[in-house]
């Protein structure tokens, strides 16, 4: 009834082109890393078919392949996070997702709404996220390494949470700001279809609320939350206001790649 949401990715060589991966393809770390890498300088996490339109977010890998790699669009956690381990899959890595809770900047109990995935290379089991959207480790993390982990311009910590779910810290002046919390146990595609429907659907969801858009840049990164353009770059804010639909286009086409005929709220 679901085998669709597991189904093998359409073209790895097309996939791999999206994101402009070049070079030798090996279930190892270095391979993790670089893709990883690639995907956060070309895909954006964005919400544009939630916030804008309103659509059903459809989380089968054939919609996925076409919405990401055919359109040249992005997504959000269920769809990227999805995708990317149907890529890994097909490159025999060892994989597999996990539900997310975000802590980040949480006032109160967050409801699970994200995902990301677990890698074991050579017996070592590695957390890697390319759908947070926010100061996410831009490498793959040492899922049992209590020390810090540096990543980028950022250094995290995991930590064991009192009900044994893991803790990602991100390290910042005057101590640690806490991110995600996860059990490490596997789930299946079809274990998303829950909260990503409440993502997409309901009024209370963020993504209903506001425009969200981010994709790392070279030493920084382009953001869009609502109508503002944040472009983060050499620990400097570059802040744009986009009053009209034609400097939100231009904005979305120049920073993230992003082309969409469809119309925009201001």
């Amino acid at each position: 009834m679901y085998e669709e949401l597991s189904a093998p990715l359409p073209d790895k060589k097309r996939y791999l082109e999206r994101i402009g991966f070049t070079g030798e393809l090996k279930p190892n770390l270095d391979t993790l890393n670089r893709l990883i890498l690639a995907q956060l300088h070309t895909v954006p996490f964005e919400n544009l078919d939630v916030y804008d339109v309103g659509r059903d977010i459809l989380l089968d890998t054939k919609s996925l392949f076409d919405k990401i790699v055919v359109q040249g669009r992005g997504g959000y956690c269920f769809e990227l996070n999805g995708l990317f381990m149907s890529l890994l899959q097909d490159i025999d890595f060892d994989c597999y997702p996990v539900m997310v809770r975000v802590v980040w900047m949480a006032t109160g109990y967050m409801p699970i709404s994200h995902c990301a995935g677990i890698v074991t290379i050579e017996g070592i089991r590695y957390f890697c996220d390319v759908g947070f959207g926010g100061p996410a480790p831009c490498s793959a993390l040492r899922l049992n390494d209590p020390g810090e982990q540096q990543s980028g311009a950022n250094r995290f910590v995991f930590a064991q949470a009192p009900d044994g779910d893991f803790i990602i810290y991100r390290t910042v002046d005057g101590g640690r700001e806490q991110l995600l919390k996860f059990n490490d146990r596997p789930c299946q595609n079809v274990d998303f279809l829950a909260p990503n429907e409440y993502l997409s659907q309901n009024k209370q969801s963020g993504f209903k609320q506001m425009r969200m858009i981010n994709i790392a840049r070279e030493g920084g990164s382009a953001a869009i939350n609502n109508n503002v353009l944040r472009l983060h770059q050499g620990g400097q804010v570059e802040e744009t206001l986009l009053d009209t639909e034609g400097k939100l286009r231009e904005a979305l086409l120049n920073y993230f790649g992003l082309a969409v005929s469809f119309p925009l709220k201001l």
